[in-house]
């Protein structure tokens, strides 16, 4: 016997949907998401999420379907056309061609996890602003580690717990993900 809550900003009754392995409820109308508790506060937790629009632009969300206005600017192209077209020119030489068919994917992993997988790789640790390239991550409870050191590709290393959630893409660092959810990494030029 559930109740259908209604949303806490338009109060148009929700539908249940299941994301990032979380029950909660979104709003048809105005796109909101909630876990309908009726505080609004509750919805801080939701996790933040990507979507494309028609023109192709990424949207970046907080997890209760706000734009994120600031994170979406920063992916938004910051080069002009001359420097995509050099780009272009360059990308089949350095890189060469996807294999078929493979596309990034964004994994949900825990800090620790990254010790075992981890050989450079973008990740975004819940509570962190966003993606950042890490080039290693260092744990071993067996050792006696109680903190995962992180090494970043700008050379800064911090130390994180071993138990928050984070994100995981196997890309290069000259591409960065897009997507905030476990799915295709929607990878864009740097």
């Amino acid at each position: 016997m559930s109740v259908t809550p209604p949303c806490p900003h338009c109060s148009t009754a929700t539908e249940p949907i299941e994301a990032e392995g979380e029950e909660m409820w979104h709003c048809p109308a105005c796109g909101r998401r909630t876990y309908g508790t009726g505080d609004p506060d509750d919805d801080v937790d939701l996790p933040p999420y990507s979507e494309v629009d028609e023109a192709g632009a990424v949207l970046l969300y907080y997890g209760d379907g706000t734009l994120d206005e600031e994170a979406t600017a920063e992916y938004a192209p910051q080069e002009g056309p001359d420097d995509e077209d050099d780009q272009d020119e360059e990308e089949p030489a350095e890189l060469g061609p996807a294999p078929a068919g493979w596309e990034a994917q964004v994994y949900e992993v825990r800090v620790k996890d990254l010790a075992a997988v981890l050989t450079g790789a973008w990740v975004w640790i819940y509570g962190d602003p966003g993606w950042r390239f890490c080039t290693s991550a260092e744990y071993d409870p067996d050792r006696g580690d109680t903190m995962v050191k992180l090494t970043y590709g700008d050379g800064e290393v911090v130390k994180e717990e071993p138990w928050p959630q984070a994100r995981l893409v196997y890309a290069g660092p000259d591409s960065i993900p897009t997507a905030t959810r476990p799915g295709p990494a929607q990878l864009v030029k740097r």
